[in-house]
């Protein structure tokens, strides 16, 4: 069965009561009834006075809440600073370690060569010596070193007027080692242009062999370069000795040791000068005759003589004019 509805609906009056529905009579309003408004607006006035329940509501706990999180936020303000910190400084130190390593390998780099430079500029400037004198300045562009053993030491060069500045640095007991052990003193220190290393005969007397000497005398000129690189070297050669005379000095050079041992170590010791660049004077062959010392030139068979050092003195003349 179909329901009535409280109402229906139709187009002049939206709302019409359904008599069946609602046997009641409905009063409609008349249009020209005026609308009092004077209780309306003093229920609004009064409505305005009520207080707003938001404002009754206790929101304190929420000033706490936004104050934790404001410190929360200043302090991780504050660790990200003392980061950004910790990361400049890091940073700054890792460019001043880097620059300084760069300066140093640069200044490494550099030294190799300017150095180098300064060094032989300074060398040279030693190298000559400066005589003062009332009138003038004379300057001496050589000067001479003589080291060697025995034949170094009794070398008179004033007695053959061998007009130089020089040093006599010979000893009667001489050797190739005494000498490496003591460059400073017996060479750098007196900065010499020109040297005359004469050592040998009393390495070979002593037992010492060949290839030691040769060693030694390899090191002896490595360290002249490297300490003195613009001093021109001269090795002489050792020289002959002769038995053969009435008075032999077997006190400076023993029965072990003869002529044959002798040229054996000049032509090891020729090569090693080719070698390491300096230049060999041969005095054997001048000294010798029939491969022995000759005898005009010595009064034992082994030291020289005055006619022995005049003739020395001749060559080195030759080589310093």
């Amino acid at each position: 069965m179909k329901k009535n509805r409280p109402y229906k609906y139709n187009s002049k009056n939206r709302l019409t009561p359904n008599s069946q529905t609602f046997p009641f009579k409905v009063n409609t309003i008349k249009k020209d009834v005026k609308t009092n408004l004077e209780n309306t607006l003093t229920k609004l006035r009064i409505i305005e006075d009520i207080p707003d329940e938001e404002e009754k509501l206790d929101n304190s706990f929420l000033g706490g809440r936004n104050e934790k999180k404001s410190k929360k936020k200043e302090t991780r303000l504050v660790d990200d600073e003392k980061k950004l910190e910790k990361v400049s400084f890091f940073k700054k130190l890792f460019l001043t370690i880097s620059g300084v390593c760069c300066a140093i390998l640069f200044l490494l780099f550099a030294s190799k060569f300017v150095g180098q430079k300064i060094s032989n500029l300074y060398h040279s400037a030693r190298n000559r010596i400066v005589v003062l004198d009332k009138k003038k300045s004379n300057i001496i562009d050589d000067n001479y070193l003589f080291v060697g053993d025995f034949h170094t030491k009794n070398y008179d060069f004033k007695k053959h007027n061998l007009d130089y500045h020089y040093v006599n640095n010979g000893n009667t007991t001489f050797t190739t080692g005494q000498l490496l052990s003591n460059m400073k003193d017996m060479v750098y220190d007196y900065n010499p242009s020109i040297i005359f290393l004469e050592l040998g005969i009393l390495d070979l007397n002593s037992g010492i062999s060949e290839d030691e000497i040769i060693n030694n005398y390899g090191k002896i000129i490595d360290l002249i370069h490297n300490n003195r690189p613009n001093a021109v070297v001269f090795i002489e050669s050792v020289y002959p000795i002769n038995r053969d005379v009435d008075k032999f000095n077997d006190r400076v050079i023993s029965s072990n040791i003869n002529n044959d041992d002798i040229t054996s170590f000049n032509k090891r010791l020729k090569s090693l000068a080719k070698d390491k660049k300096v230049e060999y004077l041969d005095m054997y062959s001048i000294m010798s005759d029939k491969n022995e010392l000759n005898s005009d030139y010595t009064d034992d068979g082994v030291t020289l003589n005055s006619r022995g050092y005049k003739e020395l003195n001749k060559e080195i003349v030759k080589l310093l004019g």
